[in-house]
């Protein structure tokens, strides 16, 4: 069983008011029969990460969609929302175990920016909101 990532995500939410201090990382997989998982794992900083399967022995255009979905989601959250983390890679578990089972390689290589075409599409669908801001060429109430 050598399963390749294909891309990966590296986050991080830090509040220290909240005392919260949260990773989560997610993973586009190529399995060995040809099929794509996506796979992400979440939890708090320094502690064992929560493993989750969002789908598997999908075609490679189905596991690209969940997991810019969810990505995106974790990205824009209203109260959480995450960055982009330099130190994903050594906190990752799933990833240290894959990279050890194949060949040596540097994940950092492999993340991608998410595609921005497929971003406004879904943006212009309703299903995202653009930047993570609601409404932005519109003026709120709330800022009079």
């Amino acid at each position: 069983m050598s399963s390749r990532i294909v891309e990966a995500e590296f986050l991080h939410y830090s509040n220290p008011t909240r005392n919260s201090d949260k990773v989560f990382n997610i993973f586009l997989v190529e399995e060995d029969d040809g099929s794509y998982s996506c796979i992400s794992e979440y939890g708090r900083r320094g502690s064992s990460l929560v493993r989750v399967v969002i789908c598997s022995n999908k075609s490679r255009p189905v596991a690209e969609i969940a997991f810019r979905k969810k990505l995106v989601a974790k990205r824009n959250h209203r109260e959480t929302p995450y960055r982009d983390s330099r130190s994903g890679v050594e906190q990752s578990p799933f990833a240290r175990e894959v990279n050890a089972r194949s060949t040596p390689k540097n994940l950092t290589s492999m993340r991608k920016a998410a595609d921005p075409a497929k971003i406004q599409k879904l943006a212009a669908d309703g299903r995202v909101r653009a930047n993570g801001i609601l409404n932005q060429a519109q003026i709120d109430s709330l800022e009079i």
